[in-house]
């Protein structure tokens, strides 16, 4: 009892400690105005950004201001290089002691906190007996083999609740406990079925219109289609997120928060009360019906075809990292499959990396951002759609070429992004004659008949370069490792307690540390792509190495596996940011050698920890060579 009343003093520390992490990490987009006040309302957030969306985020402007004043005193006395060497230790030490203080304060804050009964014993868990996990193929072939030739099943449903539009649902992504009965244009899961036909198992991809989902209950979807899928040699189904930020909250920390931790905290610490998840379990019902659903229709519907690549790097003009060392993937991934009776709907896969984040912003409004706008292009080219998303990082995307100059609401923005970006999807291999016969004969999404004479109007296929498109070998390979790592971020420790989330939470009180289970996994398309199907949002330094991985212990992922791997974010867990240890930060800084300024940076505040990017690495590669 008397630590419970000690929490009672300490639970408004608590929800201050969640709140910004609901409402900045979460959310944060460099061209919004971020809430410091407590006092601001949602509303008063939200016409504040709607208001000023193309400014960057005046946060910590003052200490930039001061840094940035201190680094050009110290540049006029010394050369360029030494500036940078300088400005960029002032940031570590900066960095440095904001995650001590961040600790202590979390750390005090934990030692009165108390543990809700989801928390396990550490001690008494056995990883080999947590259930719904699967390995995938027990065989890697080296070449195809004789006869093989690519199957692959398409199939989506919506995933909206069935009393959507009259129960209030809670956005997933913007200010706290943000209600709306409206969408913009539905949220969705869509799923691939594929084997190589050569019998070694059938894999699936489910990917959803939402922000995240905890790996513990990707594990309800596997086990509710565990029959099937034993039935038909399924041996692999992973479940993904577009990652948008106006889908229906799946993660647990926006719906509900306050009166949740209160609950959580003391009625069901004194046996008053059930633990109350965030999550919404309508929702989830109806998430883990239509991934069965899909599964089983698209397993159905598995046909025999070809599958094809093609990449083109979009980053100029369509992509932008938010934090230095700017390093990440810009390519535009496009599989397509094509199947071998030509009356019967192909299926195109795209992948790049951008936080669909765009619709949020002066729209408390469910929305899927950009995604059913790159869909509507391709299906009336007459293909099935579906995203997956890349190596995600801080990576968001570019609107400018896109909004052509026009007057645009933010979710406006979004679908001329996801039109653009359809088109160009299905132009890549087109030459730019082709694509302006394509551009009007799939009816002219961006309205270049109507706007095209306006100044800053841009047509999308103006001096486009085509590329080429190589012929993937069938033979898919792909495995699984799952693990326990160390949860250190003493915040996400906090969140964990208060049993808001669905997480699997371990405590060891030998150590006093915190765990949860995640897993990765590696698939080969032939030898076209490689892919590291990653838990969490990777920085691109860990796949492109460079500037940003100096001090890692490990190298990049491709100059441990060549140019061709690639990575799927956000794959069977969403454990947050992903950054190479040594710059690990949850709020401070990083010197922008590029600006010559330095960046907020508070992406860490969501990520398990300090040495989360070492561990994930370490683990991918442990699973590699169990294979290789």
């Amino acid at each position: 009892m008397k630590k419970i009343l000690l929490s009672v003093l300490s639970v408004a520390l608590c929800l201050c400690l969640i709140v910004p992490i609901g409402v900045t990490a979460f959310a944060k987009n460099e061209e919004a105005p971020i809430v410091a006040e407590s006092n601001v309302t949602l509303e008063e957030y939200l016409a504040d950004a709607a208001a000023n969306g193309n400014q960057v985020q005046v946060v910590n402007s003052n200490v930039n201001d001061t840094l940035d004043k201190v680094g050009d005193a110290f540049g006029s006395l010394a050369s360029t290089n030494i500036k940078t060497v300088f400005m960029k230790l002032l940031a570590k030490a900066i960095n440095l002691l904001s995650n001590t203080l961040i600790n202590v304060i979390g750390k005090a804050l934990g030692i009165v906190i108390p543990k809700t009964s989801v928390i396990h014993d550490y001690a008494g868990f056995d990883l080999d007996s947590y259930g719904n996990f699967y390995k995938g193929m027990s065989e890697f072939l080296d070449a195809p083999a004789a006869g093989a030739k690519w199957h692959l099943g398409y199939a989506q449903a919506s995933i909206l609740p069935d009393d959507f539009g009259t129960t209030p649902y809670t956005m997933g992504g913007y200010g706290l406990m943000a209600t709306t009965t409206e969408t913009f244009d539905g949220l969705w899961v869509r799923t691939i079925v594929l084997n190589d036909g050569t019998g070694r198992g059938n894999v699936a991809f489910c990917v959803l219109d939402a922000i995240g989902i905890a790996n513990a209950d990707v594990r309800l979807i596997r086990e509710a289609i565990s029959d099937f899928a034993a039935e038909n040699n399924i041996v692999s189904v992973n479940v993904s997120v577009t990652h948008t930020h106006s889908g229906i909250d799946l993660q647990g920390v926006w719906d509900n928060t306050v009166s949740n931790v209160l609950n959580n905290l003391f009625l069901s610490n004194l046996g008053l009360s059930e633990i109350h998840s965030g999550v919404n379990r309508t929702f989830l019902k109806k998430i883990v019906d239509q991934c069965t659903a899909t599964i089983k229709s698209a397993y159905s519907d598995m046909k025999g075809g070809t599958l094809t690549l093609a990449k083109k790097d979009i980053a100029d003009d369509y992509l932008r990292d938010r934090t230095a060392p700017y390093t990440f993937d810009g390519n535009l991934y496009r599989l397509m499959f094509t199947p071998d009776n030509k009356s019967e709907k192909g299926t195109v896969i795209a992948t790049f990396s951008a936080h669909p984040e765009n619709s949020g912003y002066g729209h408390v409004v469910i929305s899927a951002d950009f995604v059913p706008y790159i869909e509507e292009v391709v299906n009336k080219a007459g293909y099935n759609f579906i995203y997956i998303q890349g190596c995600i990082g801080t990576i968001t995307y570019q609107r400018g070429a896109s909004d052509d100059g026009l007057d645009l609401t933010r979710h406006e923005e979004a679908v001329r992004y996801g039109y653009e970006m359809g088109y160009i999807i299905l132009g890549l291999t087109k030459s730019e004659a082709e694509c302006k016969t394509m551009n009007y004969a799939l009816g002219d999404f961006l309205g270049e008949a109507e706007y095209g004479s306006n100044e800053g109007y841009t047509s999308w296929y103006k001096d486009w370069k085509s590329v080429g498109e190589t012929t993937v070998a069938p033979m898919l390979n792909i495995a699984h490792k799952q693990y326990i790592i160390e949860v250190s971020n003493v915040l996400m420790d906090i969140v964990g307690k208060t049993g808001i989330t669905d997480y699997f939470f371990l405590y060891d009180k030998t150590t006093d540390k915190y765990y949860t289970v995640t897993e990765s996994g590696y698939m080969e398309l032939g030898d076209s792509l490689l892919v590291e199907l990653c838990p969490g949002e990777t920085y691109g330094e860990l796949l492109l190495g460079g500037e940003g991985l100096k001090g890692f212990k490990y190298q990049s992922l491709r100059e441990m596996y060549g140019e061709n791997i690639i990575v799927f974010d956000l794959m069977n867990d969403a454990i947050g940011y992903i950054e190479p240890d040594d710059d690990f930060v949850m709020a401070g800084v990083q010197y922008s050698e590029k600006k010559e300024s330095f960046d907020t940076d508070t992406w860490c505040l969501i990520s398990w920890g300090k040495n989360t990017a070492s561990k994930v690495i370490s683990e991918f590669m442990d699973l590699v060579d169990s294979v290789k």
